[in-house]
C-alpha cells in the first residue's frame, strides 16, 4: 500500500532519493515507480527488500497489524522509521512496540501529518503568541459523507477513532497538551462500516474543554470544522480537513473581524506531508529534532 501523498512529499525534498518501492502486489509498486520514482527498484517482500537495498530510512504505510512486524524489521537493518498512524492496530501490540524501540538511536517517528496543515499551523503560532488569549473552548469536527475508500478499514473492528480521529487528536494535544479526563461515546451509524463509524469526544483540561466529532456517515454533505476560542481572539476554520476542493479560514479579536482568508483544502492537505517528511528528513541529516 504505497501512498501517493508520500510520494509526492519526499519528491519535494532534494537530499532525499526514493531507490526501491515494497508493496504485496508488485505491479503497484510498478505502477507508483513509473509516477513518482523513476528508477527505482520494486519489490513484494518486505525482507527481501531490506537484505538487498542500502538505504537510510524506510516510510511505512501498510496495514496498522502489520506496523510492528515491519518496523522491528525495520530496526534490525538500522534504518531511520517514519510509521503511518496509528502506530498499531492494538493498545497491547503499541506498548511492546515502543517498549522494543526503547533507545534507539535511529529515527523513530509515527507519520501524524494534519499538524502539519499550513493553517493549523498558522493559528498554533498565533495562540503560543497569545494572540487570542488562554482558551476556553476547542472544537474540532471531520464527518465523512461516506465511507473510507480503503476496503480493509470498512472490515476493520476498530472504526473512526483509531482510523481518522487519533489525528484530531493529535491536533489537540499540539496546542492543549495533555487532557485531565475524556467522555467518549461511539455509534455505528454507517453499516457498511463494521467497527465504530461516529465518535462524539469530550477533554477536559484546567480551564479549557475541547470536543472532537469525527465519523464516517452515509450522507450526502462532509463537514469539517475546528473553532479555537480564547479570551480576546477566535480563530475558525470551516471546510474538510482532509481533501476538498474550497475551504475558509477567519481569525477575529473581539468583536473585529482581522482575517477572512479562503483555501484550498487539497493543496493544504499534499503540504501537510511534505512539511511532515521535509522535519524527518532535517531529524536525520542532523538539523533538529521532530515535534
Amino acid at each position: 500500500m504505497i501512498s501517493e501523498f508520500h510520494l509526492r512529499g519526499w519528491n519535494r525534498i532534494p537530499e532525499v532519493e526514493i531507490t526501491a518501492l515494497c508493496n504485496r502486489t508488485l505491479a503497484r509498486a510498478e505502477q507508483r515507480r513509473d509516477q513518482f520514482a523513476p528508477g527505482a527498484r520494486v519489490y513484494n517482500d518486505l525482507h527481501t527488500m531490506l537484505a538487498s537495498e542500502p538505504l537510510d530510512f524506510i516510510d511505512v504505510p501498510t496495514l496498522p497489524n502489520l506496523h510492528r512486524e515491519h518496523c522491528l524489521a525495520a530496526k534490525a537493518a538500522g534504518l531511520n522509521i517514519i510509521c503511518q498512524k496509528p502506530l498499531c492496530g492494538s493498545l497491547e501490540q503499541a506498548r511492546m512496540l515502543v517498549a522494543e524501540m526503547s533507545g534507539y538511536q535511529k529515527l523513530f517517528a509515527v507519520h501524524e501529518n494534519h499538524r502539519y496543515r499550513p493553517w493549523f499551523r498558522g493559528i498554533r503560532q498565533r495562540f503560543e503568541q497569545g494572540v487570542f488569549g488562554a482558551p476556553s473552548f476547542l472544537r474540532i469536527e471531520h464527518l465523512e459523507a461516506t465511507e473510507p475508500r480503503e476496503e480493509y478499514k470498512n472490515q476493520a473492528e476498530s472504526g473512526i477513532v483509531l482510523e481518522y480521529a487519533s489525528h484530531l487528536v493529535d491536533m489537540m494535544r499540539s496546542l492543549l497538551g495533555e487532557p485531565l479526563r475524556v467522555y467518549a461515546r461511539t455509534h455505528r451509524l454507517n453499516h457498511r462500516v463494521r467497527g465504530e463509524s461516529v465518535a462524539h469526544m469530550v477533554y477536559e483540561y484546567p480551564h479549557c474543554t475541547a470536543v472532537i466529532d469525527a465519523g464516517w456517515e452515509h450522507s450526502a454533505v462532509t463537514q469539517g470544522s475546528l473553532l479555537l476560542a480564547g479570551a480576546v481572539g477566535e480563530a475558525w476554520y470551516e471546510g474538510t480537513l482532509t481533501r476538498g476542493e474550497q475551504s475558509r479560514l477567519r481569525i477575529s479579536h473581539g468583536e473585529y473581524v482581522v482575517s477572512d482568508e479562503p483555501l484550498s483544502p487539497y493543496g493544504e492537505y499534499c503540504d501537510s506531508f511534505y512539511f511532515f517528511e521535509r522535519q524527518c528528513a532535517d531529524a536525520m541529516l542532523g538539523r533538529g529534532a521532530i515535534e
